[in-house]
This record gives structure tokens, sequence and C-alpha cells, in this order.
């Protein structure tokens, strides 16, 4: 994300949301805190630019792997051990591969393709989840922003594995 020497940042009251390049709109997640919310969207001269993942480098295998074990690390933490969550974190990792490999590397459009394709194909893990798609979405969206971010980056409800 190119900024300009005369970006600034923009106060951000979180739950809102802001224009954002491929959607049209962004949500900042009321689980971010005002640090990471300034460091996820920021204006500059071509107007909002949402937080990337282009500094996670171009290995999406490893990188999509590494977050399928976070999210099943996750629901296991939370629930129980289920090989539901092993599945619906693959469909996860597809879902970021094929955002990544399409070009995609804005946070909350990679949460959005995530969540839907889950909501799409629910009828697959429905029986045994315990959660929603958009949980695991919104999960993914902490997630990804720790990542780039770093461990400041949210105050989320649950840890970040």
């Amino acid at each position: 994300m190119k900024l300009s020497s005369l970006s600034f940042v923009v106060p951000l009251v979180l739950g809102s949301v802001l224009p954002s390049r491929t959607h049209g709109f962004a949500f900042v997640s009321p689980s971010l805190t005002r640090r990471t919310a300034t460091a996820a969207l920021k204006m500059s001269s071509s107007g909002m630019e949402a937080l990337s993942v282009e500094s996670l480098g171009g290995d999406h295998e490893a990188e999509g792997q590494r977050m399928a074990i976070s999210i099943a690390a996750w629901l296991d933490a939370e629930w129980m051990q289920q090989e539901v969550h092993v599945q619906m974190a693959e469909s996860a990792k597809n879902s970021y591969i094929t955002c990544r490999q399409n070009g995609e590397d804005e946070v909350m459009s990679i949460m959005i393709a995530i969540a839907e394709d889950l909501d799409k194909n629910w009828h697959l893990y429905d029986a045994d989840a315990f959660v929603n798609a958009w949980d695991v979405g919104n999960y993914v969206s902490d997630y990804l922003a720790q990542r780039v971010v770093g461990s400041d980056a949210c105050e989320c409800s649950s840890k970040i594995f």
C-alpha cells in the first residue's frame, strides 16, 4: 500500500462502515484497537486504503496452511476437537489461496470471500459446527490483522492461535 507524502491517519469510529477499493465499503471491526484501525485504513491521495496482506509474501499455500491451523486450533479451544473444524479451516485456506492468486490483498475482501464460501457450502458443516461462517470470517480478519500489524493488532475476544 503506497501512501503519498501528504497521507494522514483518519480518525475512525470503530464499528463504522467506510469506503473500500474493491467492495465499495469496509467495516471497521469493533474488536480492533484504535491503533490497529488507524493502521488498517489510511487516507491517501487516491482515497481510503484498506489493510493489505501483501507483506505476508508470495507463498500463499504456506500462509493459508498457517491460517487453517490457527482456525482449527481456535475452534477446538473454544468448543472441543472436531473434524468439522479441520474441514472449515481447509475451506478457509482454499478461499484465501484463491483470493491471493487472483491478486486480492485486502483483509476485508479476503474475510468476506472466506465467509461467503463457507456460507455457500454450510450444509457440509451445519450439523456439527457450533459457529457460523461469519464467525470464522471474523476470526480470519482478526488473524490476518495480527499477522500484518503484529501482536498488538487487536483486542479480540478470542486468542489468536
